[in-house]
């Protein structure tokens, strides 16, 4: 960061990024909480929206059954801003490419011997194992983009197109160890169900990077994120936590949402 006689605006930005999720500044949260309540669909105009890429949406799009229309709408048809954060990248090589490398093929190898044995115990009318061959399959549905052998090459060509679309913001670090460890304390939303500050920083830079997007003239009336990440310090449904709805509230004055790649290619079809 620039030294306190010549702040740029990227460090003005930060340090009020930060005022609002130290509570330096009045975050209205109540008027957050009734509306999320009150939510019980999507209301966000996707196009109008800027939209926030989450590190599992990174790994699931390649091997989506719409990847080509996801990256085709991610990568140039949409207007307003798209943002990677930093620590998304960060997560996505420390963790998810490397599970789908691994663990992923050993689950594959594994789920096929199981499939064997589970129509073996079919032939020979074990009780109640049609239950354990329908938890297998669907085991297997939700996670089919990880046993995608052409996984990683995809996963490639999709971050290529990428690069000239988007926005990827890395937030200075600096003194937000202290402020991450204060908010897991009070469970303060996102992450702190985790035991690193994964999520928190992917957190601090979107929004960095959707301030920046704002200064230069970006003009958004929503910000989707866009994640199959089903944790409550994330979201219910398509409704945000409400402490994070107000948290971009504060920073930015829009409405935020969260969405799942299914519910995203219904609205791009």
């Amino acid at each position: 960061m620039a030294e306190n006689n010549a702040l740029s605006a990227d460090d003005l930005d930060f340090l009020r990024i930060v005022s609002i999720l130290k509570r330096q500044v009045d975050v209205a949260v109540l008027p957050a909480l009734i509306q999320a309540v009150k939510a019980v669909s999507a209301t966000a105009d996707l196009t109008t929206a800027a939209i926030v890429i989450d590190a599992n949406a990174v790994l699931r799009i390649p091997g989506h059954r719409k990847s080509a229309d996801i990256i085709d709408y991610l990568g140039g048809v949409h207007t307003k801003p798209v943002i990677l954060p930093g620590q998304v990248i960060q997560e996505f090589w420390n963790n998810q490419l490397s599970v789908a490398n691994t663990v992923y093929k050993n689950i594959q190898a594994k789920t096929i011997e199981l499939n064997k044995e589970i129509t073996k115990a079919a032939e020979i009318g074990v009780i109640s194992v049609e239950r354990i061959g329908a938890a297998v399959d669907e085991f297997r549905r939700e996670n089919e983009h990880s046993f995608d052998p052409e996984l990683v090459q995809k996963t490639s060509s999709f971050l290529e197109r990428l690069q000239s679309s988007v926005l990827v913001p890395h937030a200075p670090r600096t003194g937000l160890q202290e402020l991450a460890l204060q908010r897991k304390l009070a469970k303060t939303p996102p992450g702190f169900k985790d035991e690193g500050d994964g999520d928190f920083l992917v957190w601090v830079d979107a929004l960095w990077g959707l301030s920046k997007a704002r200064r230069d003239g970006a003009v958004f009336s929503d910000v989707i994120l866009l994640t199959n990440d089903k944790k409550i310090d994330w979201c219910r449904g398509f409704t945000a936590h409400p402490i994070l709805h107000a948290e971009l509230k504060a920073v930015l004055g829009v409405h935020f949402e969260v969405w799942t790649l299914d519910h995203f290619v219904t609205k791009i079809a």
